[in-house]
């Protein structure tokens, strides 16, 4: 794991370091997306299209779908 470091100023901005816009390919005007999860902040740079992001998420229910809905109705009883 990465660990960068970097001030908050007084207009509560933050300048992301190099070496983590480098490993992101965050570059000039991109925009972030910021998750809080509890009391974690994830930064990611926003995807240039959603629907090439999203691609293949949770194709696992799609391979048996019965059986998918089949234990999320046995997980409501």
């Amino acid at each position: 794991m990465e660990v960068a470091r970097s001030r908050v100023g007084a207009k509560g901005q933050v300048v992301i370091p190099k070496s983590v816009r480098d490993a992101l390919g965050i570059h000039p005007h991109d925009e972030v997306i910021f998750y809080l999860r509890g009391d974690t902040l994830v930064l990611r740079p926003r995807p240039r299209n959603y629907t090439e992001a999203l691609r293949g998420l949770y194709a696992d229910i799609w391979n048996n779908p019965d059986t998918w809905l089949e234990e999320e109705r046995a997980s409501w009883e």
